[in-house]
């Protein structure tokens, strides 16, 4: 690993790490997941009986935990004959969560957008993800198009976040078009600019 690499991969974990302590303060308990109900993964805290607010009976409360050791995506590199960006590799190896609800605030001149960053629940979740992420760069290539690595969903059907693979930038993807418009130059600036 170059000295770039390792310092792009330090910055990025720290950044990821800072970014979900900042998510977790606005919670006075667990976060909880309905659809997550009944799938195991490291992350459960508890079930919601013994919660003492008023959460859906079929729920499950949830904490982040470090993937020890950290998890790659050298299989979708294989497979794709492909290097990752290094920041992909931190943002899916270095926790398990559920997805996480924020905005991303951007500039002073663009509106606030509503994200769902993409988060591992579980060992079988990371295989799901490697199978995606490979169908995804597939039909990138397919399209000749810039390979990107989704981080992220929004309102919009049609729109992800994504990491350009190329310059490490993040990016609003448009799957129809392959259109990549910037929201931020790197993963730890992206991460510092949501709420």
């Amino acid at each position: 690993m170059s000295i770039h690499t390792l310092i792009i991969t330090m910055t990025d974990k720290t950044a990821l790490l800072e970014f979900t302590q900042r998510w977790l303060a606005q919670f006075t308990e667990a976060p909880y997941s309905e659809s997550l109900h009944a799938i195991p993964s490291p992350c459960i805290v508890e079930n919601s009986q013994q919660s003492t607010t008023k959460r859906p009976q079929l729920a499950v409360a949830w904490r982040p935990v470090l993937m020890v050791p950290a998890k790659n995506l050298n299989i979708v590199e294989q497979v794709m004959a492909i290097t990752l960006h290094p920041s992909a590799h931190v943002f899916y190896g270095t926790q398990y969560a559920g997805d996480i609800n924020v905005t991303f605030k951007g500039t002073a001149d663009e509106h606030p957008l509503p994200v769902s960053l993409i988060q591992i629940w579980n060992d079988d979740d990371f295989s799901r993800l490697e199978q995606n992420l490979i169908a995804h760069l597939s039909m990138q290539k397919k399209f000749n198009r810039v390979p990107t690595v989704f981080i992220a969903t929004t309102a919009e059907d049609s729109d992800i976040i994504s990491l350009n693979n190329q310059s490490g930038e993040i990016v609003k993807e448009s799957l129809i078009t392959g259109e990549l418009l910037t929201l931020a130059p790197n993963l730890t600036t992206f991460l510092k600019q949501l709420y």
